[in-house]
């Protein structure tokens, strides 16, 4: 009688790990199913996905970080505290993202579409360097086409453009992945330089950057958060692990001229803007460019800028999304009177009607174009001091170019945004309910900026997926 329990404790530490790597791996798959099948009823979809994620994250909470290993389809599986941390992370991004489609009801494809991406993208970062590995990238980044395409019948070029990237870079990264496997130091140098051909076009790189605009123009901000926020972050991770060998000779070249026209393109859209699409596209490409810069530099030094970059992002996307989808409600999203589509200026002291939204929107916009006193400020200052350091001072003199064009946007919009008109009477505003809820998301905003350090150790934990993702 003495021996069960011992004997039960034993069963416990042999197949409870298993259960909870299985329900790791295929968690979100099964989330997925359980959402679609209330996909007639998009709240309800978007608390099923809430809470699949949820219950996803606090597994991974409870689950003790050690290495746990394990194997699908004959390839290894890994999974690392480095992985959990990063699991983790998109796990909770991907809890804002389905509260905030609870608040602003979605299509009945975003939130299954994103658990299945979500899950294929794990997989593809759990599983050791492989042409399998690759598959699950691409298969997941398919995915989040149908997640940008939703239910929108008519526009479909954002999700269309989406699905042919990824097709033209899988060629790219299952080169580099099948140069990985054979083990050899001179296959590892080529294999760097293929899979950055992929990541340049997965990062939006001139002349690609046309799918990053368009689903900036189409897809709703949610999408934007999903795409630019939480997968971009998965890319950087998953093609850095592939160049080991680094980028040497003509590919710097490369990766610089690339750089310095899609930085030219954010500053013509910046320059031009005269919505607040337009003005998003900018920044966010010029973002892009900037991740894509890192490249030259060794990923043990440049890797942590990288990641501290891609968070901020989210965080940065996360409020510009707020702002985005309460004043689509008002009818904002005009920076002037040659930005309005509609019969009647609606945009037009828009800022009287909406205040604190109108607030949490700039310090979104401001943060994504890295301002100091801001979340986005850290990132972006450090690939400043990366290019200065490493003698391509006019590089970054263009990457201070695009701030400011952004900032000089916003400024420009602000007059319009505040004119006093006769109409601002009968429109509607802001309730109390919202102006508190937005104010106490703004002050968590600021606190974050002003005290980085709460989430910049959490970044700098997950840099050394650079160091161990792609050994053997």
């Amino acid at each position: 009688m003495l021996g069960r329990p011992d004997r039960f404790s034993q069963t416990c530490q042999v197949y409870c790990p298993i259960f909870s790597m299985t329900l790791i791996l295929f968690g979100p798959f099964l989330g997925a199913v359980i959402c679609a099948l209330f996909s007639r009823w998009v709240r309800l979809t978007a608390v099923s996905g809430l809470f699949v994620v949820v219950g996803l994250w606090l597994l991974l909470r409870a689950e003790p970080a050690i290495t746990q290993s394990g194997a699908l389809f004959g390839a290894g599986l890994l999974l690392t505290p480095i992985l959990r941390a990063l699991l983790l992370f998109l796990y909770a991004g991907l809890a804002a993202l389905f509260g905030l489609a609870l608040i602003f009801p979605q299509g009945s494809k975003l939130v299954p579409a994103s658990l299945a991406a979500v899950g294929f993208l794990a997989l593809a970062l759990l599983i050791r360097p492989s042409l399998l590995s690759v598959l699950f990238l691409v298969a997941g980044l398919a995915l989040l086409a149908v997640a940008v395409q939703d239910d929108r019948a008519g526009s479909v070029q954002g999700g269309l453009r989406y699905l042919v990237t990824a097709v033209l870079a899988m060629p790219f990264l299952l080169a580099a992945a099948w140069l990985v496997d054979t083990q050899s130091a001179v296959a590892a140098q080529t294999a760097g330089q293929v899979a950055l051909l992929g990541g340049l076009i997965l990062w939006a790189a001139f002349p690609f950057h046309v799918w990053a605009t368009t689903i900036v123009r189409e897809a709703s901000p949610l999408a934007w958060l999903l795409l630019f926020g939480l997968a971009q972050l998965v890319v950087t991770l998953f093609v850095w692990g592939l160049m080991r060998g680094g980028v040497h000779g003509e590919m710097v070249r490369l990766v610089e001229f690339t750089a310095v026209l899609t930085l030219l393109v954010a500053l013509l859209l910046l320059l031009t803007a005269v919505n607040l699409n337009r003005l998003i596209s900018g920044l966010l490409l010029a973002d892009m460019a900037a991740v894509a810069l890192l490249l030259v530099y060794d990923p043990a030094v440049s890797g942590g800028t990288a990641v501290i970059v891609h968070m901020a992002r989210y965080f940065s996307l996360l409020l510009v999304a707020v702002g985005v989808l309460l004043w689509s409600r008002l009818g904002g999203g005009a920076l002037s009177a040659a930005g309005e589509t509609g019969a009647s200026l609606r945009s037009q002291g828009i800022g009287w009607r909406a205040p604190v939204t109108m607030i949490v929107l700039l310090f979104g916009c401001l943060s994504l174009a890295g301002l100091p006193l801001t979340i986005g400020f850290g990132g972006r200052w450090l690939v400043i001091e990366l290019l200065v350091r490493g003698d391509a001072s006019m590089l970054a003199l263009l990457l201070l170019m695009t701030m400011g064009a952004g900032i000089m946007a916003l400024l420009r919009a602000l007059p319009y945004w505040l004119a006093k008109t006769d109409e601002l009477a009968d429109q509607p505003g802001e309730a109390r309910w919202l102006q508190l809820g937005l104010g106490v998301g703004l002050l968590l905003a600021l606190y974050l900026a002003w005290q980085p350090q709460v989430w910049l150790d959490y970044a700098m934990s997950l840099v050394g997926l650079f160091a161990t993702y792609g050994n053997p």
